[in-house]
């Protein structure tokens, strides 16, 4: 929950010379796969994005090597924020979304571009609780479509005239790779950098729930996956997030358009506009079947 106050007195805006550029979207990099597929998208569909990415150690790498494949080097902006090591000190990482989003109002109003693209596939961005306990924070909503609508709402009100806009809301993450296109699109998607928890461990942990989907998408759009996982999916199956997951899938195998509906809507109020909230919610159904086909190929210990 996020409760936002304003008040006077903050510091002038930087003196910041205008550039010519021929950009004319902002695409937010992580160095996922979801960006990298979003921002191949772009390129592939006409668009001049500026990639805007937020640097960590694990993850800026991944975004240097991926931004070069896509001939994008030189049109990609780093924000990196320095911790303030005094009380009171917030040691989490909350706040690491919203400070995206920032980096991206900053590069679009920059550049005078109007739009940001936040590219996410369905599941993840509603991201609807797999098991009860799972109603907090341990499941994130940071680009849930309502969530989006008010930052563009305070954007809006504070004079920022960009607003973020998530091209994959009605797409899962199989059919995102699915619809790439790129002579190296295997081989950059196994780069790329999807784990939630691996941070911690030093690489990509396979079983936490943004790992499942990720193995689920390659298996989805038929790819070799060759990311280095640091569990084996087989041996996992005790694990929490392993549990969860396919506890949703059983849970849920079956389930009509209303059914469906009513679970996702847990996560968070879902798009007014009719079209829009079916669309969201039949991707979501399509991304929890990823995960149903990928647990059908393994022999659980």
């Amino acid at each position: 929950m996020w409760h936002l106050t304003f008040r006077a007195g903050g510091l002038a805006c930087p003196p910041s010379p205008g550039r010519i550029h021929d950009r004319d979207s902002v695409c937010l990099f992580s160095g996922g796969l979801d960006s990298f597929l979003g921002a191949l998208a772009a390129l592939n569909g006409g668009a001049r994005p500026l990639l805007v990415s937020q640097g960590s150690t694990k993850e800026i790498g991944p975004q240097q090597r991926l931004a070069a494949a896509l001939g994008l080097e030189a049109h990609r902006f780093e924000g990196r924020v320095a911790e303030r090591w005094r009380q009171p000190y917030e040691g989490s990482t909350r706040a690491r979304s919203i400070l995206f989003f920032a980096y991206g109002a900053l590069a679009a109003t920059g550049c005078g571009i109007r739009e940001v693209l936040v590219p996410e596939n369905a599941l993840i961005a509603i991201n609807p609780p797999f098991t009860e306990r799972r109603m907090g924070s341990l499941s994130t909503r940071t680009t849930h479509p309502h969530f989006m609508d008010r930052l563009n709402g305070v954007w809006a009100a504070v004079g920022i005239q960009a607003e973020l806009r998530n091209p994959f809301f009605a797409t899962t993450k199989g059919e995102m790779l699915a619809q790439g296109h790129h002579p190296r699109l295997v081989e950059l998607a196994a780069e790329t950098y999807s784990c939630g928890k691996g941070k911690r461990a030093n690489g990509q942990c396979g079983r936490c729930v943004p790992c499942l989907i990720r193995r689920a998408s390659f298996h989805s759009a038929g790819m070799y996956d060759g990311t280095l996982y640091l569990n084996d999916l087989r041996a996992s199956s005790r694990n929490d997030d392993v549990l969860a997951a396919r506890h949703a899938v059983a849970a849920h195998d079956g389930d009509g358009p209303r059914e469906l509906g009513r679970w996702v809507a847990r996560a968070g109020p879902l798009p007014a506009d009719g079209t829009a909230r079916a669309l969201t919610v039949d991707a979501v159904g399509r991304g929890l079947a990823e995960l149903g086909r990928l647990f059908g190929t393994v022999r659980w210990r």
